[in-house]
């Protein structure tokens, strides 16, 4: 299941050059899949949608690297910290989607490990929480402030 959902991080992980090459030459098919996947049903119309497309086509190149450091400089910094024994002083929060879970990802327990103070949260949402459960969003931001 983890294949067939999260495909595209194998693909951005890999060196310079070809990712960026191959979604540059698809970007709004490419992300508008994940529009239309991680998505609940009617969530984009049509003008918001334009947007977001438009906006990932002209930062192909940065969308790309943040993936790939996400699947090597920053798991080599990561495990520094571990080892070093560094933790997060701050209130931390994470918001799951429902669908998390279901792809083996356990949020709880991996931030768990780097926040003492840590609010866990499954939402009833697909990737664009803010959109889909603007009010879960922000009843959870007051609270992390006031923390």
């Amino acid at each position: 299941m983890r294949a067939a959902v999260a495909w595209h991080l194998s693909l951005m992980a890999q060196p310079p050059g070809l990712p960026e090459a191959m979604v540059a030459a698809t970007a709004d098919e490419f992300f508008g899949s994940f529009l239309d996947a991680w998505g609940r049903e009617g969530r984009f119309p049509a003008q918001v949608r334009a947007g977001y497309l438009r906006a990932s086509r002209e930062r192909v190149p940065s969308i790309v690297a943040d993936y790939r450091a996400g699947a090597g400089v920053d798991l080599e910094h990561d495990a520094a910290d571990r080892a070093a024994g560094r933790r997060l002083p701050m209130p931390v929060t994470v918001l799951q989607q429902d669908w998390g879970a279901a792809l083996g990802f356990d949020a709880a327990a991996l931030w768990g490990a780097w926040a003492a103070d840590l609010d866990h949260r499954t939402v009833d949402a697909g990737h664009s929480m803010a959109e889909e459960r603007p009010d879960v969003v922000v009843e959870v931001l007051r609270s992390l402030l006031s923390r």
